[in-house]
């Protein structure tokens, strides 16, 4: 499956030069062409991409701020015309730079290196799935970032996710709740109680202590919570 992303580019002779190499390339598919950081910012609000192209010179228009906010959460590929945009470009922690005007084998060897499968495996957790869950509450779909939830527990046929600002209760089961969310990020650590790994203060053999909670910890799970708490 090729890796889908978005152009950020005012010039036209280097956003024609990308769709052609797009075009020609079954490695990488170009969902569109944005001249507005607006209006891209609007497109990630609703759909996802693999990684982002953009040219951060953008007229009156904070590029770099734009790629400080996204670089974490997919890789971005800068290109630019001005040689000292590198420095800052990878300062910030781009995936690389590329000096305009662009030679295509230069761009080739960067998507080859975007789609070696072991950066990929590294990366999947960014780039690949979404960020967030969507469930029904109190009749509305809410949105909720994966970095948000504390831990969820069972409420008989509901279950009751927690955030820092809200609990939401949601007719759930517990098995197909953690089925949405990475595995790598959360744990089942007993059968009335899912955590998120990323909020765990400390332990013990059985008890997990978040900021404001603590969590119990069946016997059972004791060892594949440890596995996973020392992998992060």
């Amino acid at each position: 499956m090729p890796l889908s992303f978005i152009l950020i580019e005012e010039n036209e002779t280097s956003s024609a030069q990308l769709v052609k190499l797009a075009t020609e390339s079954t490695q990488i598919e170009l969902i569109h062409v944005f001249t507005s950081i607006k209006e891209a910012t609007k497109f990630l609000h609703e759909a996802t991409v693999d990684f982002l192209i953009i040219d951060p010179n953008l007229s009156n228009q904070l590029g770099f701020s734009f790629i400080e906010k996204y670089q974490a959460k997919q890789p971005i590929i800068i290109l630019s015309p001005r040689t000292k945009d590198a420095v800052k470009a990878y300062s910030i922690g781009v995936f690389d730079f590329i000096l305009k005007p662009m030679e295509p084998f230069r761009f080739q060897k960067t998507i080859e290196r975007l789609a070696n499968q072991s950066y990929l495996l590294e990366k999947k957790e960014i780039i690949l799935p979404a960020r967030y869950i969507e469930v029904r509450c109190d009749l509305m779909t809410e949105r909720i970032e994966h970095e948000k939830i504390d831990f969820i527990e069972a409420m008989g046929d509901y279950v009751k996710i927690a955030t820092p600002k809200r609990k939401y209760v949601v007719l759930m089961s517990m098995k197909k709740i953690l089925e949405l969310l990475p595995a790598s990020n959360f744990f089942r650590s007993h059968k009335s109680y899912i955590i998120n790994l990323q909020k765990v203060k400390n332990y013990t053999s059985n008890e997990i202590n978040l900021k404001n909670k603590t969590i119990p910890l069946s016997r059972f799970r004791t060892k594949a919570f440890k596995e996973l708490i020392l992998s992060i």
